[in-house]
C-alpha cells in the first residue's frame, strides 16, 4: 500500500512535467518514409495508423496477444515462484535471486530494444521466446535436483528476467510497427491485456500444477512447450505485417481510384 501510493503521487507529479510536440511532428527519417509511403498511395493506413476498431480487424493482432499471452505469463509465473523456489536452496540468502532477477529483468529491455533495431523485432522476440522455452526445460533438472546448486539457480533466476524483460520492449515497437504511432496509446493499452491476463492464467495454472504434483516440473514443463508455440508463431509475423500493409495500400488505391471521377464532377459543375 505504501509503495502503491508513494508511485501513484511520484509518477503524477513527474507527468506534469511531460509535454506534446507539435501536432504532426515528425522527425527526419520518420518524414521522409512518411512522405515515401504518401507517395505511392495517400492514405493514413499506408503510413500504419490504424485506429482501435481497424486494428482488431486484423489477425496481426491475435497472434501478437497470444506471443505476449505465453511470453508474459510464463515470465511471470516464475518471478511469482523464484522467492519459494530459492528458499529452499539458499535460505536467507534467497532475496539475492530475485534482486537478481530484477536486473536481468531491466537488461532484458535495453538489450533487446537495441537487437531489435539491427535485426528486426519479430526475429528479436522469435530468438527471445525460444531462449525463454529452453531454460524452462532447463529448470525442470535444476529445481528438481536434491541439492540444487545456488549459483545455477540464481543465474537460471536472472536469464528467466531477462526474457520476461524483453516482451516489455519488443511489444510497444511491434504495435507501432503494426498500428502506426498516431493511436499507439489505445492501441498498446488494448495489446497490454495480454499481459494482465498471462499473468493471472498462467501463474493460476502454475499454482495448481504445483500443489498436484508437489513440485514445479509440470509447470515448467508447460511453460516451455507454450514458449515453443510462441516462438514458432513469432515466425509469421513478417509476412503478415507486409501482407496488412499491402491490403491497407490497396484499399488507399481504391479509395483514391473513386474520389477521383467524383472530384471530377464536382469541377465541371463549379463546387
Amino acid at each position: 500500500m505504501i509503495f502503491g501510493i508513494a508511485f501513484a503521487i511520484v509518477v503524477s507529479l513527474l507527468a506534469l512535467l511531460l509535454s506534446n510536440p507539435p501536432a504532426g511532428h515528425l522527425f527526419a527519417a520518420a518524414a521522409a518514409k512518411t512522405q515515401k509511403a504518401r507517395q505511392a498511395a495517400p492514405s493514413v493506413k499506408v503510413e500504419g495508423n490504424f485506429k482501435p476498431a481497424e486494428m482488431l480487424k486484423t489477425a496481426s493482432f491475435y497472434m501478437l496477444w497470444v506471443v505476449y499471452f505465453i511470453g508474459a505469463g510464463a515470465g511471470l509465473m516464475v518471478i511469482g515462484s523464484v522467492a519459494g523456489m530459492a528458499k529452499s536452496s539458499m535460505g536467507e540468502y534467497a532475496f539475492y535471486a530475485v534482486v537478481l532477477l530484477a536486473v536481468g529483468n531491466t537488461a532484458g529491455r535495453i538489450i533487446a530494444g537495441i537487437l531489435s533495431d539491427h535485426i528486426g523485432r519479430a526475429l528479436t522476440l522469435c530468438m527471445m521466446l525460444a531462449f525463454q522455452a529452453v531454460l524452462m526445460f532447463t529448470a525442470i533438472p535444476v529445481i528438481g535436483a536434491e541439492h540444487t546448486s545456488a549459483a545455477l539457480l540464481v543465474t537460471l533466476a536472472t536469464f528467466i528476467g531477462f526474457n520476461y524483460g524483453t516482451n516489455l520492449a519488443l511489444f510497444p515497437a511491434l504495435t507501432k510497427d503494426f498500428w502506426g504511432l498516431k493511436n499507439f496509446g489505445m492501441n498498446y493499452g488494448i495489446l497490454f491485456t495480454a499481459w494482465g491476463v498471462g499473468g493471472f492464467v498462467m501463474g493460476r495454472v502454475s499454482e495448481t500444477l504445483v500443489a498436484q504434483s508437489g513440485n514445479f516440473n509440470l509447470s515448467f514443463a508447460v511453460a516451455g512447450v507454450m514458449l515453443t508455440i510462441a516462438a514458432g508463431i513469432t515466425l509469421t509475423l513478417k509476412e503478415m505485417k507486409e501482407y496488412q500493409m499491402e491490403k491497407a495500400a490497396e484499399e488507399a488505391q481504391v479509395k483514391l481510384a473513386m474520389a477521383e471521377p467524383v472530384a471530377a464532377l464536382d469541377t465541371a459543375a463549379g463546387r
